[in-house]
């Protein structure tokens, strides 16, 4: 028999070591949705003998097919964010960036593991939509590794438009800029912050205008690599005024609404509503995106902070388009967020992604607290990439703390990994009910 695949098209399914009466006996895994599985000869006429990660046994039949639906991998990226985001198969579907953490995990990760098949067989993996949240180190240099990448070729990479300056380069234009963020200005009272680019023609007239930061320099020759080798088709802004096209994935509708950054009208065109400082800048205008698919929606909201948030709860008022069941904790369970913007949250489940940057000491005691407070959830689920992560004291191996979370676009399941399997299940599994 032919090498015959299958993917897990539910949420999860159970492999059994042997099947009787239509029972499966014996539980000898458990495997998470958009998993690949060998088929093997024997079956009955619900059961199907595989291979799944090494071992055999029999998995039903109505749990396996050709397209997945929504899978996001919140990846252990350290003190940062990362993650990916799989929606239907290669052919129909869509693959998903947002954000790629402060150094290369997120790059190992996709070529040693995820796409490891790829890279053996020198395939190209095509990613629709890169979302770079903020121009922070920790949201975006581990993604130059991958736009340099030539296994990787990218429909739309999106950006909140705010470029970082060091106003210690001799070449730093001192003369317009008066933050390292660009040119300020006043309005009525308030500071609005009117540097800013959208294509990737104005990042690079802002970098010919010097005294843009190393690290950002580093990533616009990234994208113009990618560009001029033809792995790049687009490179844009996005604001709460732009929209995405929608798609049909496996007959369920997916979508993404951009709600941030939330911009303001001022002599000069539109702005940024400058907040207390560069760093609440920068952060307080990132990205805000709620995904949706089927009938359920995830939130990814980037280093949204205090006054950022009031300032989003100023614009929207009375309808709150934030409410989502998952969301993605801002700035990795930072002290810095509102309660009014948390309970407008109101998941099912908020997963935080931090690192060991004990100078930050994230996630704080408050943000998990109120995770669980402001939910809908009579049992709250709050996971932590960096809680996650464990390592054996002898060998010293490190097993890094992905949160895993499946969706049919009805049913939800949040996963991270045991640190010793037991019973046959490498999971600890929770349905979002």
């Amino acid at each position: 028999m032919a090498n015959i695949y299958k993917v897990v098209t539910s949420v999860y399914a159970e492999i059994f070591k042997s099947v009787s009466d239509d029972v499966g006996k014996s539980k000898n895994n458990t495997v998470l949705m958009g998993s690949y599985v060998k088929i093997l000869d024997e079956e009955t006429e619900n059961w199907q003998k595989v291979i799944a990660f090494g071992k055999e046994g029999w998995i039903r039949k109505d749990k396996l097919g050709d397209s997945p639906d929504f899978k996001c991998f919140f990846v252990d990226v350290g003190q940062g964010d990362g993650a990916l985001i799989e929606i239907g198969n290669d052919k129909t579907g869509l693959k998903i960036l947002i954000d790629g953490g402060p150094s290369d995990n997120l790059s190992r990760y996709l070529s040693k593991w995820q796409y490891k098949y790829y890279f053996d067989n020198d395939k190209t993996v095509h990613f629709d939509y890169i979302f770079i949240s903020h121009f922070d180190k920790d949201h975006y240099n581990g993604l130059i590794d991958i736009i340099n990448d030539p296994h990787y070729t990218i429909g739309t990479i999106y950006h909140n438009g705010i470029a970082k300056f060091n106003n210690e380069k001799t070449s730093f234009p001192s003369m317009v800029y008066n933050t390292e963020l660009g040119k300020k200005i006043k309005k009525n009272n308030n500071d609005y912050l009117i540097t800013q680019f959208d294509s990737l023609a104005e990042l690079n007239d802002l970098q010919m205008k010097g005294g843009m930061l190393n690290l950002l320099e580093k990533f616009t020759s990234a994208v113009n690599n990618a560009k001029q080798q033809g792995r790049l088709k687009n490179f844009m802004r996005l604001d709460h005024t732009k929209t995405i096209p929608g798609k049909l994935i496996n007959n369920k509708e997916f979508s993404i609404d951009v709600l941030g950054p939330v911009l303001s009208q001022t002599d000069e065109g539109f702005a940024f509503k400058y907040f207390k400082d560069e760093a609440h800048t920068i952060n307080g205008h990132s990205l805000v995106l709620k995904l949706k698919f089927g009938d359920r929606t995830f939130l990814f909201g980037g280093d949204l902070n205090i006054p950022a948030e009031n300032h989003l709860l100023e614009h929207y008022q009375a309808n709150n388009p934030f409410e989502a069941d998952v969301a993605k904790s801002c700035h990795h369970g930072a002290s810095e967020f509102t309660t009014e913007f948390m309970a407008q949250i109101n998941p099912f489940a908020t997963v935080i992604s931090s690192g060991d940057n004990e100078s930050y000491s994230h996630p704080r005691a408050d943000a998990i607290g109120c995770a669980g407070k402001y939910t809908r959830s009579a049992r709250p689920l709050v996971f932590s990439t960096e809680l996650a992560r464990s390592s054996n004291v002898k060998t010293n191996e490190i097993k890094y703390g992905m949160i895993n979370l499946r969706s049919n676009g009805k049913d939800i399941i949040m996963a991270q990994m045991k640190e010793v399997v037991t019973g046959g299940n490498p999971w600890d599994l929770y349905e979002v009910k």
